[in-house]
């Protein structure tokens, strides 16, 4: 890609259903608060501070779109977002629907090259990760932010006893940002919707179809929340990052 600085649209992906969190009381894991602000204003801190980051998509569920455009509206942490869309019913198809969203209203966006995809559930990436990966990216088309497994990893044919060690060298735990050169990567996910092919990570539409993606290492903090037992260390670091508004 050219040397010119790379310009790059958010795509915060907040539109699952949260079942396990929902099943336990709480909201919708983008709408779920610590230290006064939701996942999503957290998350969405680190794209407003990156300079590569032109605008945010943000992909929501249904029923929250409405309350997330009032917080587009409200807060300073959202002042980038030029949309609020209704996602899929699978991550590809929010994806999709977030690289083709047009902005809402007056709001106006710059032109971009690279299409920067986040899970909102992924609370704590820094700008720095964000721009590192971005920057990767521009360069070689495509890019991750992943850390190497450290864990030693078994594998079990039946589920209950464990017949040999898998080697961990070669492989490392997928986070995002994932982000991908713009028109390669919404051929490929048209590509993808042809086929049936449903991935739940954006990096896979790229190694099918393209090639191998670029790793940039990011940090235990980039860790998914996934159910109610994750919050108390989301709750933990939170306070221990000063995210309180």
């Amino acid at each position: 890609m050219e040397n010119a600085k790379p310009m790059a649209r958010a795509i915060l992906v907040a539109a699952g259903e949260s079942t396990r969190m929902r099943g336990a009381g709480e909201a919708r894991k983008p709408l779920i608060t610590l230290e006064g602000r939701s996942l999503l204003e957290i998350a969405a801190t680190a794209f407003e501070a990156c300079e590569f980051v032109t605008s945010i998509v943000i992909v929501a569920h249904a029923d929250d779109v409405r309350t997330i455009q009032d917080l587009a509206h409200s807060r300073h942490a959202l002042r980038k977002v030029v949309a609020v869309v209704a996602g899929g019913a699978e991550r590809a198809d929010s994806v999709r629907i977030g690289a083709h969203a047009a902005p809402d209203g007056a709001r106006e966006e710059r032109p971009f090259q690279l299409l920067c995809i986040h899970d909102a559930a992924r609370p704590f990436v820094t700008a720095d990760e964000i721009g590192a990966t971005i920057r990767a990216a521009h360069a070689a088309g495509a890019a991750l932010l992943a850390t190497p497994v450290r864990d030693t990893l078994k594998h079990s044919t039946d589920g209950k006893t464990a017949d040999r060690t898998v080697d961990r060298a070669p492989l490392w735990a997928a986070q995002t940002p994932q982000v991908f050169e713009r028109e390669r990567f919404a051929a490929c996910l048209e590509r993808a919707a042809a086929d049936g092919f449903s991935p739940t990570d954006d990096a896979a539409l790229w190694e099918r179809y393209i090639g191998p993606v670029a790793l940039v290492e990011g940090a235990s903090h980039g860790a998914k929340i996934t159910g109610p037992s994750d919050l108390e260390w989301a709750r933990a670091l939170a306070a221990q990052l000063g995210t309180q508004a």
